[in-house]
């Protein structure tokens, strides 16, 4: 063995590869490598010593090496037998999910036979400036440099918004909502079609899915009437018929009048529309369009990876745009920021007491018991920002101490974190409405109603790529009207917001899986109810 290389031995059966993922967590964890990362790496490794194992159909011995060198570190598996790559396509579900996360962490698995035995090296990058901090540093460099705008001489601030920076800014979103009509048109289609997928999911798969879905739109009925009396906007001319021809207009119009129209206009309510009807149609085919469901999914992997490249500019787009906002208006906008985020902090601590008091009257539990089992997660999400962060977290505490059957919360933690993403649609409710009364806009019913649908729907099929949050408000803005100019002032917003909304979204999904799980008798209330 050589110097730093820390090896074990293994049988690959199913005891063997929980053992052999776990223990290239803790090696990956002691090496410094970014937490998202190692989540990936090891559902993905979990994956393919188990193609490993299924192909041999005996337990195969096998041996995992992990070794920290400079600017990278490497995994490696080497296991006897007949040559056998797990990491070749094939067509299979499980193995589409293993290539995305390696994608997701720009890695793929290398394979060799090697002397009579197969090898497999994971090469895993360093640890990076997390998006969340790039930006946080961008946003900062960008007020500064804005509020020493009073510094330059107005002629020159002029030239260089004019020549430089609005170009950067404009550009970046040119080539952002190139891509945006597509993600979201993509992302509905690909989940309908997945909650169809009985094979894949069941009974049980669908509705719990449905239940995540309508419990979003419920929640973000709740936050959008609580944004309405938060922010009293000027109703628009005219109240009673002229608000009920208002909302027959915003119903009829999501009815669009050809497949193209939708995508060049960014309408979103039709994009979807469009969305639910080819999804609905593909499921009720069935095998008939399976190779439709494929490439569609390829074709969403192809698109969230055009968004990810083009969001290597976002933190230029930050700076520049926070600068021209600065200097043309002035750090009014900024100044007023503790309203939107003070109603945040308050309504995530209301939504979470109040799905605490129902799980602990509907399952019988004291509060002094359920809480401290849920604090962890809680505090993960506070620190980080990043639901992904507490995923394996979560998972061990569903299982372990509120005693959630493993088989429910292996499927419901991960979509959960997908669809069901309560507090971030009040997230995009409140920045709606506080621009818009920044700018003084005048407010109808069915502006609201809009604002209810869009930020539900946005919530649920926002892109896991860096800066998939900037592509959500860019389209609700788009939506309800909003300036664009303030699109820099909301990004810092939810930047800021984030915290707070993800560490609340943890604590109730944990909550909403106790109650789905008692509800299907995939619970075990002695296991609950016991104290830590």
């Amino acid at each position: 063995m050589r110097k730093n290389e820390k090896q074990l031995n293994i049988c690959l059966n199913e005891q063997g590869i929980d053992t052999a993922s776990e223990t290239a967590q803790k090696w990956m964890n002691e090496a410094g490598v970014a937490h998202d990362d190692v989540l990936r790496i090891r559902l993905a490794l979990e994956e393919l010593l188990d193609d490993i194992r299924r192909h041999y159909g005996q337990p195969v011995n096998a041996e995992l090496s992990f070794r920290k060198r400079i600017g990278s570190s490497l995994l490696q598996i080497r296991y006897e037998g007949d040559r056998f790559d797990p990491s070749a396509p094939s067509g299979d579900e499980v193995e589409d999910l293993t290539q995305f996360l390696l994608t997701e962490i720009g890695t793929q698995p290398y394979y060799r036979l090697k002397e009579g035995t197969n090898e497999l090296l994971f090469r895993i990058p360093s640890r990076k400036l997390t998006p969340e901090v790039l930006m946080l540093i961008c946003i900062a460099a960008g007020i500064a440099v804005g509020l020493a705008g009073s510094l330059i001489p107005s002629g020159i601030r002029t030239g260089i918004i004019d020549f430089g920076l609005s170009f950067l800014s404009g550009g970046f979103l040119n080539l952002l909502n190139t891509f945006i009509g597509l993600m979201i048109f993509l992302s509905v289609v690909n989940g309908i079609c997945g909650i169809g997928n009985a094979a894949a999911l069941g009974r049980i798969g669908k509705k719990m899915m449905l239940r995540y879905i309508a419990i979003t739109f419920v929640l973000g009925l709740v936050y959008t009437i609580a944004g309405y009396f938060s922010f009293p906007l000027h109703n628009g001319s005219g109240a009673g018929g002229s608000q009920i021809h208002a909302v027959l207009e915003l119903i009829f119009g999501l009815l669009p009048s050809n497949p193209v129209k939708p995508f060049l206009e960014g309408n979103t309510p039709q994009i979807v529309l469009l969305a639910v009807l080819i999804g609905t149609i593909l499921v009720l085919m069935g095998n008939k369009a399976e190779h439709v469901r494929i490439l569609f999914a390829e074709l969403s992997l192809l698109v969230m990876r055009c968004i990810s490249v083009v969001c290597i500019l976002l933190p230029v787009y930050i700076f520049s745009s926070l600068v021209i906002q600065l200097w043309t208006g002035g750090p009014d906008l900024f100044l007023r920021f503790w309203k939107p985020l003070v109603l945040c902090i308050v309504i995530c601590a209301l939504s979470m007491v109040v799905y605490f008091v129902i799980t602990c009257v509907r399952l019988k539990v004291k509060p002094d018991i359920l809480l401290p089992k849920l604090i962890p997660d809680f505090l993960i999400g506070l620190s980080t920002s990043s639901s992904a962060a507490a995923l394996a977290s979560s998972m061990e505490i569903n299982e372990k101490k509120l005693g959630i059957d493993a088989s429910f919360t292996r499927m419901a933690s991960p979509i959960g974190v997908i669809i069901f993403p309560a507090t971030s649609t009040l997230m995009f409710v409140l920045i709606a409405g506080f621009l818009a009364e920044s700018y003084g806009m005048h407010a109808n019913i069915a502006w609201w109603i809009t604002m209810w649908i869009a930020s539900s729907l946005l919530s649920m099929s926002q892109p896991p790529v860096a800066g998939g949050v900037i592509s959500c408000l860019s389209i609700l803005l788009m939506q309800l009207s909003i300036p664009q100019e303030g699109l820099p002032a909301a990004v810092a917003l939810a930047m800021l917001m984030d915290f707070f909304c993800t560490a609340a979204r943890i604590f109730i999904l944990h909550l909403e899986m106790s109650l789905q799980a008692n509800n299907m008798h995939l619970i075990n209330l002695d296991i609950f109810r016991q104290e830590l």
